[in-house]
């Protein structure tokens, strides 16, 4: 098991020297020898620019998004072929970097751009009107990043407290929380949408990820999975911004960029070009 102790909360530490023993906590982690078995795939149907994966239990599937393309692919878990790949027409930002699937067929996926839509993927459907007048469609548009290629790449959904996150890569990293919209009326603007960063992330995050790639959080443990394609590393942070633990990445991926869990526990993640990481 990867899992570390978590770090014991002291509620009359100020901030600042909360955030700094968090840090040194972290790094202390890092120390740990993990041990686990990965196994590791290359999908030659995807032509490069993997960027975000996602597990939906009601078709025992994975659904993997590429950036700069709108193109979504179905694999069942051997990840031998796709089941399917499905396009996304008329994005108003084609450069998707992550895909979370929130139940029901629905799906919520990310941009570059800092916008959230979420839409219906059928069962055999191909291709996919996503432009945001359709009734079916919803587009959030989070606070845009302050530099130019430096926007969201991670998206998660939190079923049991229905929360939405989305993390922004760097200058600054930034995690951002809001509950899933009720109605086309909440999309209007950050505030109808309830928008809040429950932690500073650079704080947070400081010499142990340098940048932000992906989240998905686990409705059982109510952590946050954080994943680092600069740093080659995940990180769980519990509902107090505390790190719980840390995990280093086999070398052998080059850039990860996207992560989910699978029905048994495995640990599944994909990088560019086309890489498919299975950790147990």
């Amino acid at each position: 098991m990867w899992f570390y102790e978590t770090l014991s909360q002291d509620k009359t530490a100020p901030r600042g020297d909360l955030m700094k023993t968090l840090s040194i906590f972290a790094m202390l982690a890092l120390l740990s020898t993990y041990s686990f078995a990965a196994e590791l795939k290359t999908l030659p149907e995807v032509d490069g620019n993997l960027s975000g994966i996602t597990y939906s239990p009601d078709s025992d599937s994975y659904f993997l998004i590429q950036n700069n393309s709108g193109n979504v692919f179905e694999y069942k878990a051997d990840f031998t072929r796709p089941l399917r790949v499905i396009h996304l027409q008329n994005l108003i930002d084609d450069d998707t970097e992550d895909i979370a699937y929130l139940g029901n067929n629905e799906f919520a996926l990310s941009t570059e751009s800092n916008q959230v839509l979420i839409l219906k993927i059928l069962p055999g459907q191909t291709s996919i009107d996503a432009r945001e007048s359709r009734a079916e469609v919803q587009l959030m548009q989070l606070p845009r990043p302050g530099k130019s290629n430096k926007g969201l790449e991670g998206v998660c959904y939190s079923k049991k407290q229905n929360l939405l996150f989305a993390v922004q890569e760097k200058k600054p990293k930034r995690i951002f929380q809001w509950p899933r919209p009720a109605t086309m009326e909440d999309i209007t603007s950050p505030d109808r949408l309830r928008l809040r960063e429950p932690y500073d992330a650079d704080a947070l995050l400081k010499h142990v990820m340098s940048d932000l790639s992906a989240c998905h959080y686990d409705d059982a443990k109510d952590e946050l999975v954080l994943l680092s394609h600069e740093s080659s590393r995940v990180m769980r942070v519990n509902l107090q911004g505390q790190a719980v633990s840390t995990l280093d990445l086999p070398k052998e991926a080059p850039q990860y960029e996207g992560l989910t869990f699978g029905k048994n526990g495995e640990m599944v993640l994909v990088s560019e070009p086309n890489i498919v990481v299975i950790i147990k």
